[in-house]
């Protein structure tokens, strides 16, 4: 399938591209002994990407008693793995802005957007050590689907019209139709922009978390989000929900296995309690939706 998904990747010359800067940055500020210093003069190397991050901490996502219009001070009030989220995801964001496809971008959006906030919540309760880095992977471990949508638009829509109404999912019929999925074309794309090596494997392994080698658990995290993500909201042919399978069972397995803290001793149990957080969650990617595609 890994063959299948880089023949896709031949022939495409308007490919979208992540600026080498934004790499460097977000490599550094995944060092956690990086200064500030260092790391805003980075970001003012790029004034598009200045402005961003400046923007971002003024929003009413992370409304301030004063405007911050210094990088360091938005550094400072934001921390290093919020602005490494917020930097990768608009740029990935505005990478597709205005490219055509045969879905709801906003459904795909919304989405996207709740698996990173259940993912945060999570992490937190299994004392994952960057829970931020969670929401992050989880905003965008579909990024296969993005591309496969726009570059394969034709075929792309006539398979999820071909599902709509039955219990296949995406990474069934993606199989099915391309011989590959949303998972190796993603992983392709992570690939292309640099991704750090633990986030391609997320991206790549998120209906597979077993074969996970980086960061298991994350993968874990994350596979889980998705699926009570999809479970709490009405299922399209883009994103179809099902009962759990062999995919949850085995997260919900590493998840047991590798938490730091008490979990409750059944999946439907722990993916119950995250009930609580819904309506909160439910108005912090409302926020998010509307600051990042505003970028």
């Amino acid at each position: 399938m890994m063959l299948n998904a880089r023949k896709l990747f031949k022939d495409i010359s308007d490919l979208p591209t992540i600026p080498a800067v934004v790499s460097k940055v977000v490599a550094q500020l995944d060092r956690h002994e990086s200064e500030p210093d260092q790391i805003a003069d980075l970001i003012l190397s790029d004034q598009v990407l200045a402005a961003r991050v400046v923007r971002v901490v003024n929003s009413p996502l992370y409304r301030t008693s004063t405007e911050i219009t210094s990088v360091k001070r938005a550094l400072l009030h934001l921390g290093f793995n919020k602005v490494r989220d917020m930097i990768l995801t608009s740029y990935f964001i505005n990478g597709f802005e205005g490219k055509s496809q045969p879905f709801d971008m906003k459904l795909f959006w919304m989405h996207s957007f709740s698996v990173g906030a259940i993912s945060r919540r999570i992490a937190a309760r299994v004392r994952y050590a960057d829970a931020e880095k969670a929401c992050l992977v989880g905003i965008i471990h579909d990024i296969g689907k993005v591309f496969l949508g726009h570059y394969c638009k034709d075929e792309y829509g006539r398979m999820l019209k071909e599902i709509e109404n039955t219990s296949y999912t995406t990474y069934e019929a993606e199989r099915e139709f391309f011989g590959t999925t949303h998972c190796e074309v993603g992983l392709c794309l992570a690939q292309r922009w640099n991704f750090p090596a633990v986030y391609c494997d997320v991206i790549s392994n998120h209906h597979f978390s077993e074969r996970a080698t980086e960061d298991p658990l994350l993968t874990a995290i994350i596979s889980l989000a998705d699926f009570y993500c999809l479970s709490h909201n009405i299922a399209n042919s883009l994103a179809q929900a099902a009962v759990p399978g062999f995919s949850e069972e085995n997260s919900w397995s590493i998840l047991k296995q590798l938490s730091k803290a008490p979990i409750a001793s059944g999946l439907e149990h722990f993916l119950s309690e995250l009930d609580s957080d819904y309506e909160e969650v439910s108005r912090e990617v409302d926020l998010i939706f509307n600051t990042m595609t505003a970028l």
